[in-house]
């Protein structure tokens, strides 16, 4: 009689077992899935503003900023331990650099300026983001043309038509 109670028990908790498995494995899925669509702020494109012999100036995409508002957002110049292992060489004039964050409505950028010209003709150069679920590092490589090229006076134009430059 024994061997049959202990029989008729592993059958009815064999099934209850397997839901509850069953339901752990959709809750772990789940949130795996929801993680890899939950939006993440990030760093877009970069699109400069200025040409070479003036203070650098330009605006760098903000990728998903719903819900966010400037004061959410730090960015800044990654360290010089960042640089080395991207193997990227951090200029003195980068400390120069100061990072914005500005947002209108769904739309962000951050707004990045020199007071110090641009002597180099490009810059390449190392951002960091600071995010609740992480920081994003990302590198940016811009080409500055002299100011009487075509290319460079109208980076210059673009600097006094953008809104986000006007402060």
């Amino acid at each position: 009689m024994l061997k049959s109670s202990q029989a008729a028990l592993k059958r009815a908790d064999r099934p209850l077992r397997q839901v509850v498995r069953q339901w752990c494995v959709a809750v772990a899925a789940t949130s795996l899935f929801y993680s890899a669509l939950a939006p993440a702020l990030g760093l877009g494109d970069i699109t400069l503003h200025s040409a070479l012999d003036q203070p650098f100036n330009a605006d760098i995409e903000l990728v998903e900023t719903v819900g966010l508002s400037a004061d959410d957002i730090v960015a800044s110049l990654a360290s010089p331990e960042a640089f080395s292992r991207a193997g990227i060489e951090r200029l003195f004039f980068f400390n120069d650099l100061r990072f914005t964050p500005i947002i209108h409505g769904n739309h962000g950028v951050v707004h990045v300026e020199s007071r110090k010209p641009v002597t180099e003709p490009y810059l390449n150069f190392l951002v960091r983001l600071v995010r609740p679920n992480g920081d994003v590092l990302h590198a940016y490589t811009v080409l500055l043309d002299p100011p009487d090229s075509a290319i460079g006076a109208a980076a210059s134009r673009s600097r006094r038509a953008d809104p986000s430059s006007q402060r």
